[in-house]
Parts: C-alpha cells; structure tokens; sequence
C-alpha cells in the first residue's frame, strides 16, 4: 500500500519541530496571559511598585521569546509554509 498523503507518514524533523513549537506556544501563551492579568491588576492599583515590577518581567520574557521564536507572532503558523500540502 502507498502512501498518498504527507500526513500518513510525518517526518522526524516535523515531530522534532512540533514538539519543541508547542513547548514555546505554551510559554508565550502563559506569558501573554499573565501579563494580560498584571496589566488588569494595574489598573486597579496604579501606584503598586509591585505590579509595575511584575509587568515589566513579563514584557521582558515576552520580548524575549518573540526574538528567540518570532515565528509565534505572524499570522500564518510555519509549519503550513514549510510542510504544507502545496496549493
């Protein structure tokens, strides 16, 4: 039997490479929603040092992830571009 999908047979490095996305998806994901939170908690309480701290770890991490994986950012997932069924 042929196969006559991609999808039937995934390559390692496609694994390799969803695997280690999803890893990074799901830190920036946390890191946005956090940030989104301390953001709602500044709000309330503009003066806490605390909070102000806390908001600009939070942009700092998610600063960093975006140059480590700016790929998480664009509107079209990578994966689509680089193992995509073509059109």
């Amino acid at each position: 039997m042929s196969l006559m999908w991609f999808y039937d047979d995934v390559p390692e490095e496609y694994q390799n490479f969803r695997q280690e996305a999803q890893r990074l998806e799901k830190e920036h994901l946390e890191t946005r929603t956090a940030l989104r939170d301390a953001q709602a908690e500044l709000r309330a309480d503009p003066k806490n040092p605390q909070l102000q701290a806390r908001m600009t770890e939070l942009e700092t991490k998610l600063a960093d992830l975006d140059k480590r994986a700016p790929w998480i950012s664009q509107g079209i997932p990578l994966e689509i571009l680089l193992w995509g069924v073509p059109h």
